[in-house]
């Protein structure tokens, strides 16, 4: 993992919610039992426990040896979903920040024990130990074609700059899932253009130009259909019961700093 990245991500971790989740032995508590400290109940003895989980005290009451069974560790797996079209390129900084921030999720999974699975949104598996290339098609489609992980932690990335309708698209991934994280990552520019006077537009995913006089009443559009999209995503989140965070392209520190911490996608380590 590049060194810049461990170092952004150090002082985080990952906001695991309470759902019931399935992983490898970590620091998380999951729905089985196992070894943590969290104690949920006694049964039986059976020849083979562990003796340093009988219950002694019981025993002298009792006569009959019962066993504590405590809280399953886990490090919930985490499957990512990135966005790996052109329009994720669309500038240095996006395409940057894109990488950095598939990045960092991996390393938040894998420094908790977890092992992090990437795919393509609406394709094929991703190398995690490499940056993936953004030039894929646009991602009319997220989810992937291998099935994802059961009752484990799932992220999707994208600018969701698509005309389908982003509701049945998410609920689609986060179907079988713990939680879901949606990362709406956007070029500062993207956010808040600077429209004004004779503009090219250039569609990223397929090349198309196109000469546009622009006027206030323009950008004044543009910005109502930006927050039309904004309010479909978040929407669309909610309704899986996801979190949504809102991400200026940017640093790596700046957006776990700025935007992923305060909105309860990491939190301090």
């Amino acid at each position: 993992m590049r060194p810049d990245v461990v170092a952004a991500c150090g002082p985080y971790r990952l906001v695991v919610p309470s759902t019931a989740l399935s992983g490898g032995a970590g620091d998380r508590m999951g729905r089985g039992t196992g070894a943590s400290l969290e104690f949920t109940d006694f049964r039986d003895y059976v020849a083979g426990d562990d003796l340093r989980h009988v219950d002694w005290r019981a025993y002298a009451r009792t006569d009959g040896l019962k066993v504590r069974l405590f809280r399953d560790e886990v490090a919930p797996h985490l499957d990512l979903v990135l966005d790996v079209s052109a329009s994720m390129a669309a500038t240095e900084a996006k395409a940057r920040a894109t990488q950095d921030l598939a990045a960092a999720f991996v390393h938040l999974a894998t420094r908790s024990g977890s092992r992090a699975r990437a795919f393509a949104a609406g394709g094929d598996p991703l190398p995690t130990e490499r940056p993936a290339p953004l030039v894929g098609p646009g991602a009319g489609d997220l989810l992937p074609r291998a099935a994802l992980r059961l009752r484990g932690l799932r992220v999707v990335v994208s600018d969701f700059l698509v005309p389908e309708d982003p509701v049945p698209r998410l609920r689609a991934v986060a179907a079988g899932g713990a939680h879901l994280y949606v990362v709406h990552l956007l070029d500062p520019w993207e956010l808040d253009p600077d429209l004004e006077g004779t503009t090219t537009l250039v569609d990223a995913e397929d090349g198309t130009r196109l000469d546009l006089d622009l006027v206030a009443d323009v950008a004044a559009r543009y910005r109502t259909r930006l927050r039309r999209l904004r309010d479909d995503v978040v929407r669309a989140t909610r309704a899986v019961g996801g979190t949504y965070a809102l991400v200026p392209a940017g640093d790596l520190p700046t957006m776990l700093r700025r935007a992923l911490a305060p909105q309860r996608v990491v939190e301090p380590a």
